[in-house]
């Protein structure tokens, strides 16, 4: 039994599925095991390029689509391994991830999970060398209150014990986006977790990610905040925190519906935001606007960028 299990699920990723097996596989610390979950791909090239690594990896095969959850937690079932690190398709890591982050928990017995910081790759070939970098709040310990504010854990950063698991429970299936932040927000509520202030994974920020979905997006951060205010033990400071999260989640569905169009979509979430948050200005405004025709809005907004722009230009002239 490996002490690392490395998680790999994939839903038509062949175009990078290599590259993220053999990183796992190159690994310095060697006591590792590596199961790609075929989410139930409609590209024959997964199946080869998976079955491909022969008995270096371990295959498993989903009938249908599930999702991130769901494929990351038919892998977690299928191991036993003290430790669980995730990894997704189409990201990559340092040769000495595993080995750097198994000593952050052979250091600290406390720690249930470490994560590190990354460099982010973009489609027109630009980098972010530092993910975390513009994420002054990450940091490590007990840090439920930092990571509400802003979530700076990465899934293919992660490794975990095992244990955590049997705490919190595995990944929530009925998520389809966010998945991730439900179940970090969940384990930082009572777990200990430790940072690697080095880049140790190399992440994609691509134009078909999941996060550059801005329906899917916010539709689930509502969902998110909803899940969130049900965590048990939750301060009453807390609470109202993440109301107040809650209100501003509503607020950007019911905008991106406005946007779109879908006016009753968009009234339904922004009675939600005020009903979180009664003093949410940027709601009442947009419920506002909803109510207003969609042509004269547009004309409004054109109205208020050109004049925008033209106090801009006023004071560069005056300067």
């Amino acid at each position: 039994m490996a002490r690392v299990s490395v998680i790999i699920p994939t839903y038509n990723g062949s175009r990078y599925l290599a590259q993220a097996i053999e990183s796992a596989l190159g690994q310095s610390y060697r006591d590792v095991e590596v199961i790609v979950v075929n989410d139930g791909s409609t590209d024959p090239k997964v199946e080869k390029i998976a079955k491909g690594y022969g008995s270096q990896i371990r295959y498993l095969a989903e009938s249908s689509n599930q999702g991130l959850a769901g494929a990351r937690n038919a892998g977690i079932r299928a191991t036993n391994g003290e430790f669980v690190a995730l990894l997704d398709d189409d990201d990559w890591w340092e040769p000495k991830k595993v080995e750097v982050q198994i000593a952050e928990f052979d250091r600290d017995p406390a720690v249930d999970l470490v994560y590190s910081d990354l460099t982010v790759h973009f489609d027109d070939g630009s980098d972010v060398p530092s993910f975390l970098s513009s994420r002054p709040l990450a940091g490590s310990g007990y840090i439920f209150d930092r990571y509400m504010q802003s979530k700076f854990i990465i899934p293919s950063s992660v490794m975990l014990r095992r244990s955590c698991f049997q705490r919190v429970g595995l990944f929530n299936e009925e998520m389809r986006s966010l998945e991730d932040c439900d179940f970090f927000l969940r384990l930082c509520l009572t777990g200990k977790v430790a940072l690697v202030k080095q880049p140790l994974l190399h992440r994609r920020q691509r134009a078909g990610n999941m996060t550059s979905d801005v329906d899917l997006w916010t539709s689930y951060a509502v969902k998110f905040h909803e899940n969130a205010l049900k965590l048990a033990a939750l301060s009453p400071e807390r609470y109202r925190e993440l109301l107040r999260q809650a209100s501003v989640a509503y607020f950007k569905r019911g905008s991106y519906c406005l946007n779109h169009q879908r006016q009753s979509e968009c009234r339904s979430n922004l009675l939600l935001a005020l009903q979180r948050d009664w003093k949410n200005a940027a709601a009442w405004q947009c419920l506002l606007a909803s109510f207003i025709p969609f042509g004269l809005l547009g004309e409004l907004r054109g109205c208020k960028r050109a004049l925008t722009e033209a106090r801009e230009r006023l004071g560069q002239n005056e300067s």
